[in-house]
């Protein structure tokens, strides 16, 4: 039982997460935002039994008032949920993660991760934005010494692949496989390359689960599915009781964001990607991901010195969403029913 600050925890993977933090029953959990939040009549805590109120409304520009924060709700853990795709949400994680080594009560600090190993060179991650990751992690290991830190990788988001037809915090993507359309483009030779995959409530559920550990390794992993490009197919082509269009890529394609677009990506690009770049944006994005499946980082069962947390926490929590599971419940019998 400790007292949690969730940075982003409005956000739409921080909300998920701070609800699974909640669902618990044994944390006082706070949340950062830049936002005003009104009319909070607060919660009850199970530490003390005292109502209190859950938002710290900060904007991350003072690394000395970030600590007064901590200090002031005697935060204990400190769970960062950013959107890392620019300078400016770096440097807030990066004063925060200070601010946690200055306070006298912060002692674990998760930093937003939430991927695969960003340490890769890009001959397997190919994927510009993870020097925001890797900045912070410099942070933690070269200047930290009162903190307690680890990465959590669940791989790839799983709902992706049943958007939009199952609940998801997550906003449309589409990778490697279009069912809708039933069609897909996989990188030409790549079809025995592995994926592992995590559903969002599942990953935010194992992450509560471990504050619970006495210690913590530098690496914790909640893929509850691993599966070939191969594999995704036929398993979408079952649902569907029909077979897709299979279309090849080459590699240097995804590498030069040159690819293949899905009909579903020219969809959701026309429809949310106007204000972030459009089709463009969106191309690259998507190429970046599936190089790097291609290329093997997304391979989770490659990893070494981590901590399963599936294994781990086996019996302990509801069963996980499995990739065969999200695909049977978005495009099996339901949709065939409303095609």
């Amino acid at each position: 039982m400790v007292v949690i600050a969730v940075a982003g925890g409005l956000g739409d993977l921080g909300h998920l997460i701070t609800n699974a933090l909640l669902e618990t029953g044994k944390h006082e959990v706070y949340v950062m935002s830049r936002k005003t939040v009104e009319d909070d009549t607060g919660r009850i805590s199970p530490l003390t039994g005292e109502r209190y109120f859950p938002v710290i409304q900060t904007d991350y520009s003072s690394e000395d008032r970030l600590s007064e924060h901590l200090t002031e709700h005697h935060i204990q853990v400190v769970i960062c949920a950013f959107i890392m795709d620019n300078d400016s949400v770096s440097d807030a994680q990066l004063r925060l993660i200070r601010a946690a080594e200055k306070s006298p009560c912060v002692r674990r600090f998760i930093p937003t991760e939430f991927n695969v190993e960003y340490d890769s060179g890009d001959d397997i991650l190919p994927y510009p934005k993870k020097r925001f990751h890797r900045l912070a992690r410099r942070e933690l290991e070269d200047k930290t010494r009162t903190l307690e830190y680890a990465y959590v990788y669940p791989g790839m988001f799983m709902d992706y692949f049943g958007l939009p037809r199952v609940e998801s915090v997550l906003r449309p993507l589409c990778f490697f496989v279009d069912p809708a359309h039933v069609q897909a483009v996989l990188p030409t030779g790549a079809g025995e390359a592995k994926m592992s995959m995590t559903f969002t409530t599942d990953f935010a559920r194992y992450l509560a689960l471990a504050l619970d550990l006495e210690s913590w390794p530098r690496v914790l992993s909640t893929a509850t599915s691993t599966v070939t490009l191969n594999e995704l197919v036929r398993l979408a082509e079952k649902n569907l009781g029909r077979p897709l269009n299979v279309r090849y890529q080459p590699l240097e394609a995804l590498l030069q964001h040159t690819g293949v677009d899905l009909p579903a990506n020219l969809q959701i690009a026309a429809e949310r990607w106007t204000e972030r770049g459009g089709l463009e944006q969106l191309r690259a994005l998507i190429a970046d991901l599936e190089a790097s499946v291609a290329l093997g980082a997304y391979d989770l069962t490659q990893l070494t010195g981590h901590m399963d947390l599936v294994k781990t926490f086996d019996g302990k929590a509801p069963e996980p969403k499995r990739i065969e599971d999200l695909l049977e419940e978005a495009w099996g019998s339901r949709f065939l029913q409303s095609s």
